[in-house]
């Protein structure tokens, strides 16, 4: 049996829409996703792109989310329900080897907790192309205060363990900030790459689960020299971090600070690991001194910084060599 969904032609005829050449695959990843997954899908609807598929691949939901995608019957929708969670990184890279299989010319990872205009799948492409990026991605806003920037450009912060660090956060948005720029890393909230910068270095660890797989992503594509483009003229509203439970969630907790160690290590070695936990640990234990935190959390923190150590680094993702990978792709039926 086939591991991809059965689907509609990949090129749909709509008069009404601008059709352009540049085939475009849309992969989104949801788990109990359903107080947020309808605008999510009407923001796709109302796109002026015509030439597009998007696959949503659904981990294990036990809230109705995939009967909410079925219920649009849309023939450029198509639905890969995974058994049990698989992560957000796999499932990612379910999404990235199917549209590889069909031949796309370019891939758009993001979130389903996002609304936006009906001009941002055009027009990330658009400049995708005009500027011979290796992946593109917007300004991201609060979308309770779509005025507020949550992203505005980025870049890795050794204070902060080499986490990527957002620019501009809480701050208004200049509206004369249109100018695109090229960014050392962004959230993998709403990120467009060409087939080509996954046929290069592959897909996301998977180690990761979620939390740090764009990171180690955008820290892969900038040793193999491939850029990215911050594109401020352009911007997506995030409910921010509705699909995992919230920032300080056992779950956020754990794959926050397991993934942040297991970066370092696989990144950045023996030294700076070194250097990097004392900070991490001391920053937990004020967490818990100054009553932000538990004695539960607490344990959860240094627990989940104790797993991170011990986690094996996958090699096959360790020095951007993704040729095993990428024929991976052309494999899987």
């Amino acid at each position: 049996m086939s591991p991809w969904p059965v689907k509609g032609a990949l090129m749909t005829e709509m008069p009404d829409v601008l059709q352009p050449v540049r085939k475009l695959g849309i992969v989104t990843v949801t788990y109990n996703a359903a107080r947020f997954l309808l605008p999510f899908l009407d923001c796709v609807l109302a796109q002026t792109h015509g030439n597009y598929e998007l696959l949503v691949i659904d981990n294990a939901s036990s809230d109705g989310t995939p009967d909410l995608v079925s219920s649009k019957a849309d023939s450029r929708f198509g639905l890969l329900r995974n058994a049990h969670n698989t992560g957000y990184a796999a499932a990612c890279n379910q999404g990235i080897r199917y549209f590889l299989a069909c031949g796309v010319h370019d891939i758009l990872l993001i979130n389903n907790d996002t609304v936006f205009g009906s001009e941002l799948f055009s027009t990330l492409q658009e400049l995708l192309v005009r500027h011979a990026a290796d992946a593109v991605t917007p300004r991201i806003v609060y979308a309770d205060q779509p005025d507020t920037n949550w992203y505005a450009g980025g870049r890795f912060s050794f204070r902060k363990g080499f986490q990527g660090e957002h620019m501009g956060m809480g701050r208004l948005h200049d509206p004369a900030d249109i100018r695109p720029r090229w960014s050392p890393v962004a959230p993998g909230c709403c990120v467009m790459f060409p087939a080509a910068t996954f046929e290069r270095i592959g897909g996301f660890d998977e180690n990761y689960f979620v939390y740090f797989e764009d990171t180690d992503y955008f820290l892969r594509m900038q040793r193999a020299g491939l850029r990215l483009l911050y594109a401020p003229g352009v911007a997506i509203a995030h409910k921010i971090s509705l699909s995992t439970g919230g920032p300080q969630s056992d779950f956020s907790i754990r794959y926050y600070q397991r993934n942040q160690i297991y970066l370092l290590r696989k990144h950045f070695g023996k030294i700076v690991v070194a250097v990097q936990l004392v900070p991490v640990v001391m920053k937990a234990t004020f967490r818990f001194l100054s009553r932000r935190d538990s004695m539960r959390k607490y344990a959860l923190r240094l627990i989940s910084i104790g797993e991170g150590l011990r986690m094996p680094v996958r090699a096959d993702f360790a020095r951007g060599d993704e040729a095993t990978w990428v024929a991976g792709t052309r494999g899987d039926s």
